[in-house]
């Protein structure tokens, strides 16, 4: 008999996020994949989300005070039964249906990979597109990883070795910076990274999302962490973070 599909975990921090959640929720129930489990971690929250949540049969979810976002992400992963490991935000979504079966096939066919991430698109707070552009997924280097956070973490899925094995967790002391620098120390001990060209993910942009209310005396006091942390450049991550970035936005150029 063929082997069964892999199983996919898919982890949700969630904090007063009731109103995207139900979408978020909905892209993954309507994937195309026929194994998937998908687990919310719920930090206390007061608007309605618990609500949501009894009523989502398919979904495992716990809700109880965490340290942040990365913290609640790794009780999750610590729940998960999944081979195949990712985390989806509760305002962004996954693209319907075959997000999660085009990256399965890309770790069937590549068995040693061990993280895939792909394109995302950009939405507003109603879901609606902004502009017509991807963001494309370049092909993975160390050095640019190091210079830049290269692989979107909602548009990336990670095999379950590299957490439970290897011991790549997320530092739960990281409020914005934790995907970058999960990423780089998974990619700085060796693990192997592939990108798959083709739309995932939507990335919500609100004004209630921790891109936009984190300060930036706290997100550069974060990224100066990460970079001693891992013994990368400061000063090269602020130019390419703050000045390439927005030029190549400007010049309608690939980030």
């Amino acid at each position: 008999m063929p082997a069964a599909p892999p199983l996919v975990t898919v982890v949700t921090p969630t904090l007063n996020s009731g109103r995207f959640l139900a979408e978020t929720l909905a892209s993954v129930r309507d994937q195309n994949h026929p194994r998937i489990e998908h687990i919310v971690v719920d930090g206390g929250s007061t608007d309605g989300t618990l609500d949501l949540l009894r009523g989502a049969a398919s979904v495992r979810w716990i809700s109880e005070p965490d340290r942040g976002l990365y913290d609640a992400i790794n009780k999750g992963l610590r729940m998960a039964g999944g081979e195949i490991l990712a985390y989806q935000n509760a305002d962004d979504r996954y693209v319907v249906p075959d997000a999660v079966s085009a990256a399965v096939a890309v770790f069937l066919e590549h068995p040693s990979v061990d993280v895939v991430y792909g394109d995302y698109r950009l939405i507003d707070e109603d879901g609606r597109p902004i502009g017509t552009r991807r963001v494309s997924a370049r092909p993975f280097s160390v050095r640019r990883l190091e210079r830049t956070s290269l692989v979107p973490p909602h548009a990336a899925f990670v095999h379950r070795r590299v957490v439970f094995d290897h011991g790549h967790w997320l530092d739960p002391e990281l409020r914005l910076s934790g995907d970058w620098d999960w990423f780089l120390g998974m990619a700085q001990a060796g693990r192997s990274f592939r990108a798959l060209p083709r739309v995932l993910s939507e990335f919500r942009v609100h004004p209630r999302s921790v891109t936009q209310t984190l300060g930036w005396r706290a997100i550069l006091t974060e990224w100066r962490r990460v970079c001693r942390k891992r013994q990368v450049s400061f000063s090269r991550l602020v130019w390419n973070e703050l000045v390439v970035a927005s030029l190549r936005r400007r010049l309608r150029l690939p980030p």
